[in-house]
């Protein structure tokens, strides 16, 4: 299967620094994914400037919805639309292997999993020298924790001693824990036991190389170390057969990929405004990509 991936585009009725009339299908792709945020809003003259994309394409279009296009705007931007799909929550079959569709359903995403909320999580305790570092340690400690805990291994109780989280803040990390497992078991359910799927996300996993959020608050807050992807999706990805993810969110480029000979599963992230086509064929072992000039990233 070839598709072309749409991600973070940010398409504004009155900018004027692109041309979606020079839009067309490139030769041989078999789909369209589009990732999230198609438009920077979701009022009446930015559906209709998605609509306006939309049309140019003569293949399958997959529309999972961003958080400045939340559900249940792709279904207003699809409406008519024979060959497009509003795919948050829905599984397309494709002849290579199923695509499953999830997105966002609010413009404000509040952070499932507040590090900053157990000081125990919060990478800005360490020297600001060593902060990545210890980010990376902790997303590290979180989404081993996770595993265990949507793995029946361990108790929110255990985990919540194992990071050392304070009597305080219990109440609140079982909060967060419970609001991950609900995420964890709706991706479950929509995923199901179906192999070697292809998971398009607007959020991108957590603890990879490129869930680090483009917008980096205030310098008081100082987050730009904190990975900020979605856990259960991360989690999806290594209890079930999951061969890719395509995601959007951070605006940063990455490319990872599984620690076993095979590379899966692949996760790829085109950045803000990315454009790509992505080659994927499970049954050959085949995850390739290039952007829409012919250059390898």
């Amino acid at each position: 299967m070839r598709v072309l991936v749409c991600n973070d585009l940010h398409l504004k009725p009155a900018a004027s620094d692109y041309d979606i009339d020079a839009m067309s299908t490139p030769d041989g792709v078999d789909a369209v994914f589009i990732a999230g945020d198609l438009t920077h809003r979701n009022g009446i003259e930015d559906t209709t400037l998605a609509r306006q994309f939309i049309n140019q394409f003569d293949v399958d279009v997959l529309y999972v919805p961003g958080n400045h296009d939340p559900d249940p705007m792709p279904k207003r931007v699809v409406d008519g639309f024979e060959h497009a799909t509003a795919s948050h929550n829905v599984v397309y079959e494709s002849e290579s292997c199923p695509v499953v569709g999830w997105g966002c359903e609010r413009r404000s995403l509040d952070r499932v999993l507040d590090q900053a909320a157990f000081p125990t999580l919060d990478p800005r305790t360490a020297p600001r020298g060593e902060r990545r570092y210890q980010a990376d340690q902790i997303a590290n400690a979180i989404e081993s924790a996770l595993l265990d805990i949507v793995t029946g291994q361990a108790t929110t109780d255990d985990i919540g001693a194992n990071l050392g989280i304070a009597d305080d803040n219990i109440p609140a990390f079982h909060q967060s824990v419970r609001t991950v497992q609900e995420t964890y078991d709706h991706l479950s359910d929509l995923v199901g036991d179906r192999s070697n799927v292809v998971l398009v996300s607007h959020l991108s996993p957590f603890n990879t190389s490129f869930d680090r959020h483009h917008s980096k608050g205030t310098r008081k807050e100082d987050r730009e170390g904190f990975h900020t992807g979605s856990i259960a999706l991360k989690l999806i990805i290594r209890t079930h057969d999951i061969y890719a993810t395509i995601s959007g969110h951070s605006h940063a480029f990455g490319y990872d990929t599984g620690a076993d000979k095979t590379n899966v599963p692949h996760m790829l992230n085109l950045s803000y405004r990315g454009l790509g086509i992505v080659d994927i064929d499970p049954a050959d072992g085949i995850f390739s990509f290039t952007d829409v000039g012919g250059s390898t990233p």
